[in-house]
């Protein structure tokens, strides 16, 4: 299995792509998004699971999305809207490979890369949408002005953002608080495996519940590893490769 690096243009910045490519592989690619001030290196485990199922799996960095990034910007040129268009870009690029076929795209999200990879999935046509603790929350944390370690007045976020960890830009939080990701969600056609951790100190679990009672497809499904926090342990990153790969396998068409 070939890990190769690229890069690709997202506005004036540079996203950090590497792809996964089996020898013998199946044409169908699979577009893995991090979570917040994380990396594509915590995709790894998944991404060489895929690829030895035969897909052909690309992993980016966000741009400004997290520590030891392989992309372009800082944590302050940072906001959902940035995130979109890195997805995008990459999905462009993907689009133009002669040796897949876009038209079974398969979008992999943790956290509020799973948060972003919704919205895409809502707007552009998807195959299969996989969210790994999706960070469904943000919306909610951003109206009540406190989102992890940020507070700011939701009224005035330009002049009451405090962070003593990091310097983000307003428009972090005022990308979140006019989106209603249920709505999003109602719109994705393609089948959605919500894999969720019941411990999960972060992201309440009912927000997963919820998604899932929105979603459209009915081949779309709910996995609750027990005792799981916001991010998998190994043995837990084991079992959540098992649930997608029995997913993958019974949505096959």
């Amino acid at each position: 299995m070939k890990r190769n690096y690229f890069s690709c243009k997202s506005g004036k910045f540079t996203v950090g792509c590497y792809e996964y490519r089996p020898e013998k592989h199946n044409g169908i690619p699979v577009i893995m998004s991090h979570g917040f001030l994380a990396n594509q290196k915590r995709l790894k485990p998944y991404a060489e699971f895929l690829a030895n199922m035969g897909y052909v799996v690309f992993t980016y960095d966000f741009c400004g999305g997290g520590l030891m990034s392989k992309s372009d910007g800082k944590f302050s040129d940072m906001s959902l809207d940035t995130e979109k268009r890195d997805l995008l870009c990459v999905m462009d690029y993907v689009a133009e490979l002669s040796y897949v076929d876009s038209s079974k795209l398969i979008l992999i999200g943790e956290s509020q890369g799973g948060f972003v990879s919704c919205v895409v999935g809502a707007e552009r046509s998807v195959d299969k949408l996989i969210l790994l603790y999706p960070a469904l929350c943000i919306p909610d944390d951003a109206q009540k002005g406190k989102m992890l370690f940020m507070q700011f007045n939701p009224e005035n976020i330009e002049d009451t953002l405090k962070c003593k960890l990091f310097r983000f830009s307003p428009k972090y939080p005022e990308s979140a608080i006019g989106l209603n990701i249920y709505d999003t969600i109602a719109k994705i056609t393609a089948p959605i495996l919500i894999i969720h951790g019941s411990k999960d100190g972060i992201v309440n679990i009912d927000y997963a519940k919820r998604a899932r009672e929105i979603a459209v497809n009915a081949n779309s499904r709910l996995i609750i590893l027990d005792g799981a926090k916001h991010g998998f342990n190994k043995r837990q990153v084991k079992i959540a490769n098992e649930h997608i790969k029995v997913f993958l396998n019974e949505n096959d068409n």
